[in-house]
């Protein structure tokens, strides 16, 4: 069979600990990446959004550096057509 490879599970959440401090955690499956401390639960939401998009950012794959085909090809340009026609402007005398 075959069989993907799992994904990687990024976690992240706001935590209060036994001194009623806020930390903004991330975890990779049950094991813990990083832990910040955050002095509010609004700034923590945000913070933790970050974490979460810039781990999975981390691990995105690199893009190739040859650009695609259809950006390579020679194409001829034509000079720009005016689509429209300005009225003449009565002169002011």
């Amino acid at each position: 069979m075959n069989e993907r490879p799992t994904a990687a599970s990024y976690v992240g959440q706001v935590e209060r600990d036994a001194d009623g401090v806020l930390w903004a955690v991330l975890y990779l499956g049950d094991q813990l990446v990083t832990k910040e401390r955050v002095a509010s639960l609004r700034k923590g939401k945000r913070r933790v959004t970050d974490l979460v998009l810039s781990a999975a950012d981390a691990l995105a794959e690199r893009p190739s550096r040859t650009a695609p085909a259809h950006l390579t090809r020679m194409v001829a340009t034509k000079a720009p057509v005016p689509r429209h026609r300005r009225a003449p402007v009565a002169g002011v005398g």
